[in-house]
């Protein structure tokens, strides 16, 4: 991807698809009332963790092509050029059906392995057929 090139779209994965951190976070927070006060500590850090791991990969919809970007403490970046995808695929499951979360998997021509893979998405139907549109 292009420093210039237009982004139609960029986002992260939805908050749901980390449920289970702000879950245990807040688990750990309701049981520091009853026992001990620094049990909340290990709470707060779950979430904020959970946090920062969903805030490091983002997703980006561009004139030209898909990118996946995961920026931690190192970066990853995957491309793929909308005339090089060959196959996509939407998963859900029964959970993530209800919140209306899902994964996109986009394979590339040249390669039988999945190169870039949408986790967690809001929308994943939405998100494909934008793609769908641009290839």
């Amino acid at each position: 991807m292009d420093d210039n090139e237009q982004i139609i779209k960029k986002f992260h994965p939805d908050p749901l698809y980390f449920l289970i951190f702000y879950f245990l976070g807040i688990i750990f927070l309701i049981f520091s009332f009853f026992f001990f006060w620094y049990i909340s500590l290990l709470g707060i850090l779950i979430i904020f963790l959970g946090e920062i791991a969903r805030r490091a990969e983002t997703f980006y919809i561009s004139e030209k092509g898909v990118t996946r970007e995961y920026r931690l403490l190192s970066t990853s970046k995957e491309y793929a050029e909308y005339e090089k995808i060959q196959d996509m695929k939407v998963d859900q499951s029964f959970f993530e059906n209800i919140f209306g979360i899902g994964d996109i998997h986009i394979n590339t021509a040249g390669s039988s392995n999945i190169e870039i893979n949408f986790r967690g998405i809001k929308s994943p139907y939405e998100i494909e057929k934008i793609i769908r549109e641009k290839m």
